[in-house]
């Protein structure tokens, strides 16, 4: 199992007592960065009425730094551990709450229709045991509900962010106190940044090829606490739950830990999953997506001692699922997949060795500037208000910014469709002691809220989840004894051959299980009967993995047998059942 060890500053206090005079902070005040998400406590209530049905059960996995509960839900009836598996992780970055939600969501969903004897999901759950953890890390979590928001990926344990010995010296300060962390934007000569020649509020860095001069600098919200000259560099975020997984630790990097599987709710986690052979494979909702961005294959990876892409036996399995995957959400124009270091999606297939999926499952669509010129006239039309114009297709030549552009474009996009989003903090000059006669703004987009729609969108996309699951379930691969020759040798003895096939479309397991040797492989059990004796072979072995679509394997015994006598055959697997 691979599991990979600080100095008070007193003087700055004067200053910091002073500055909290001068900009109101609200830190620590309960207020979610999105309506409706649920907090740590609604959040397990919902858990335990879930689990209150016939169909699930759940415990807690472990206990944070905090004191708050990792939950897990089984749902299934019966010898849920007898049956294959299916590990659903919700928000394994913790602003991305929508993940937490959709795992909560996707668990009552199959819970209810389960009660109401829907086929498909009664068929899944007859198949398969699913087990669910909502909110990985709720302690990071549950800065979601506390302003000033930013959005912190990491748990309550004190961090020394900037290696300089003191321990969160330099945190985020709210200089306008509207409750979130947003920009600064400094005035100043020796500036990277200009204004977006399409949209002033966007700043892009100048290019002095194209003649371009910077004028402003461009700082997260806050002072210089430790007056070392960097902004905000020591917030003491905390250990990720994303980041401290053992495939490629970023060592000595932000959010990391003091080591691999430093961390209470992670130690957990992957403690659940070594303990359950059964498990087939992992679903995560993750900014690490592979199912809209498929994995690609690397030959000299294959070679290697230490794998750092997808197999390339693995891969054409995971491209079919992918696809399937997009089939069914629908969904367009999925963002990039992020960086992945540590992180628990990649951990699962490279040293846990499953079937690892992974899925931001929601995420803010693209707009055009002829979106919302569209918009608006038909607002115009239905409306008949003559003071929303049609306004001309803006040709946008300028590829910087782009980003932060399509943001704008979506905001305005909802504002016209009467389902507004307050997401952009209009710039606004404040005094700030670091630049003193210099002209400082604060703005820019509020965090949380492009990870994280407004609740009631997720709901369209919990069927969605479960069709997907229903599908993956129908590619499981299927044993069976498909050829049984008894020949005769002569004075009782028999030369028995089986051939084990798996009839199914995914292999009986991952080219990397096969190789981290640490997943349990198809077991062929022989049963002989009263008076018989293998003069070859043993009663029961392990066969090697079985490929998909018809994968087959022979097994030969020589034994000495009675006439009349029966024997037994059995073969199974816990990933296959």
């Amino acid at each position: 199992m691979l599991y990979g060890s600080r100095r008070k500053n007193r003087g700055l206090l004067p200053l910091l007592l002073c500055w909290c005079l001068w900009y109101p902070q609200g830190a620590g005040a309960s207020a979610p960065a999105v309506k409706g998400y649920a907090d740590y406590l609604s959040y397990s209530k919902r858990v335990a009425q879930i689990a209150a049905s016939s169909w699930a059960t759940h415990r807690s996995l472990a206990k944070t730094r905090d004191g708050r509960d990792v939950f897990l839900l089984t749902v299934g009836k019966g010898n849920t551990a007898g049956r294959p598996a299916l590990l659903i992780v919700g928000n394994v970055h913790e602003p991305h709450l929508a993940g937490s939600e959709l795992a909560v969501k996707l668990a009552d969903e199959l819970v209810t229709r389960a009660e109401k004897k829907d086929k498909a999901v009664t068929d899944l759950l007859n198949r398969y045991t699913i087990y669910i953890i909502p909110r990985p890390n709720p302690d990071g979590s549950e800065a979601f509900f506390k302003q000033p928001h930013f959005e912190r990926a990491g748990n309550s344990r004190p961090t020394d962010d900037d290696r300089d010995g003191n321990l969160g010296e330099d945190p985020f300060n709210d200089l306008n106190g509207d409750g979130a962390i947003t920009m600064m934007r400094i005035e100043d000569p020796a500036g990277e940044y200009i204004k977006h020649p399409n949209d002033p509020r966007v700043l892009i860095k100048a290019d002095p090829k194209k003649n371009e001069r910077g004028k402003y600098r461009l700082l997260t919200e806050g002072i210089d606490d430790d007056h070392d000259g960097q902004f905000n560099e020591d917030n003491s975020v905390g250990v990720s739950f994303n980041h401290n997984f053992t495939f490629k630790y970023p060592y000595f990097k932000q959010g990391a830990g003091p080591h691999q599987v430093s961390e209470p709710e992670t130690r957990a986690v992957a403690d659940f999953a070594f303990d359950r052979p059964n498990i087939v494979a992992v679903f995560t909702f993750s900014l690490q997506d592979n199912l809209f961005h498929p994995w690609k294959p690397n030959g000299n990876s294959d070679r290697s001692r230490i794998k750092t892409h997808i197999h390339s036996k693995d891969a054409p399995y995971q491209d079919s699922i992918a696809k399937l995957y997009r089939e069914t959400h629908s969904g367009k124009d999925a963002p990039n997949a992020s960086g992945g270091d540590g992180s628990f999606s990649e951990w699962a297939y490279f040293h846990y060795g499953r079937w690892s999926f992974a899925t931001q499952g929601w995420w803010m669509p693209k707009v055009s500037d002829g979106n919302v010129k569209r918009a608006k006239q038909e607002a115009e039309r239905k409306e008949g208000d003559d003071s929303i114009k049609p306004v001309a297709s803006v040709v946008l030549r300028e590829r910087r910014g782009i980003d932060d552009i399509t943001k704008l474009r979506w905001l305005e996009l909802r504002k016209i469709k009467g389902t507004p989003i307050d997401g952009f903090v209009n710039w606004t000059r404040v005094k700030h002691p670091d630049f003193p006669g210099k002209k400082v703004e604060v703005g820019g987009f509020k965090p949380y809220l492009f990870l994280n729609p407004p609740i009631a969108e997720l709901d369209p996309l919990v069927g969605k989840q479960i069709e997907f699951l229903s599908k993956l379930s129908d590619q499981r691969p299927k044993l069976s004894i498909r050829e049984v020759e008894d020949e005769s040798l002569g004075e009782g003895v028999h030369r028995l051959t089986v051939t084990v096939s798996n009839e199914g479309r995914l292999p009986t397991m991952t080219e990397m299980g096969r190789i981290t040797r640490d997943l349990q492989g198809v077991q062929l059990e022989l049963t002989l009967p009263k008076g018989a004796k293998l003069i070859t072979g043993h009663p029961r072995s392990q066969l090697n993995p079985l490929a998909g679509n018809g994968g087959s394997t022979q097994k030969v015994w020589l034994l000495r047998a009675p006439k009349g006598g029966s024997i037994q055959l059995r073969t199974w697997s816990p990933l296959v059942g």
